[in-house]
């Protein structure tokens, strides 16, 4: 009888051990995380710098006025894929624009593998018709409001628009960005064509999203800087699946860039 009791109380509290946990782990994935970052760049003149906020698997999540609000000002947005997912509903989608194109700055969108779950309709024209410029597979020269030329480069291969050829901006002087949802798209490129970019800006893995003992299906997120190239890889604003996160963060990047001396 008291073996029986004892056995009770060890599922007792285990089982309020898991809903304490799994409690926790819902909280971790609503935290916000700004992430700020002044990054000295070779592509920059003296005169020239660029606010960029960059933001990738945003999924179901509703973006928190009061994350976007504390950013002083920004040049540039990057959406760096699952901007979408079944889940999101068309009021959702809107909200979100709405905070991301605050700051009159111009809104670029490189597609991720859940965007082509969207319910209603064709994505990317969608997005078009709010004013958001999808990059696929594209090199697109840019002057920015601010008069800085940049040169923003996307990988798609989930859309699959072809390839355009653009072997002619690689001439420009000006900051090369490099997007791509995965990150294991870039490092499956060609050695020489991915030297060109200044900066790569990735998302998808989610740092691993739940991570036990430190372990997890990827590595956790971050910056890694290898001679003239700054390579990020986010671990995502929003959560696949469930919502919930451990031993990762709810993240989006307000990126400085000045110039390199």
């Amino acid at each position: 009888m008291k073996g029986g009791v004892r056995m009770v109380w060890v599922l007792l509290f285990v089982l309020i051990g898991g809903v304490i946990l799994l409690g926790y782990m819902y909280l971790l994935s609503g935290n916000d995380h700004l992430q700020e970052k002044q990054l000295p760049c070779r592509g920059l003149d003296a005169h020239q710098r660029i606010q960029l906020l960059f933001i990738s698997d945003i999924h179901n999540r509703k973006l928190k006025e009061s994350t976007f609000k504390s950013m002083r000002s920004v040049d540039l947005v990057i959406i760096g894929g699952d901007f979408v997912d079944k889940r999101t509903s068309y009021e959702r989608f809107m909200h979100n624009l709405s905070i991301l194109k605050q700051w009159g700055a111009p809104v670029y969108f490189v597609p991720g593998n859940n965007d082509h779950e969207w319910k209603f309709g064709l994505f990317l024209d969608d997005l078009i018709k709010e004013e958001v410029i999808p990059l696929s597979n594209e090199d697109e020269y840019v002057e920015l409001p601010n008069g800085t030329p940049v040169v923003l480069s996307a990988l798609d291969p989930y859309f699959m628009k072809p390839n355009r050829n653009a072997s002619y901006l690689e001439d420009e002087n000006c900051l090369q960005i490099l997007c791509v949802h995965d990150p294991y798209v870039f490092k499956r490129m060609n050695q020489v064509y991915k030297g060109r970019f200044d900066i790569v800006l990735c998302g998808h893995t989610h740092g691993g999203q739940i991570r036990l003992f430190g372990f997890g299906p990827y590595e956790r997120g971050g910056w890694k800087i290898e001679g003239n190239q700054s390579f990020l890889v986010s671990e995502g604003y929003g959560t696949s699946l469930l919502p919930l996160r451990l031993g990762t963060k709810a993240e989006c990047h307000w990126i400085e860039l000045t110039p390199k001396h």
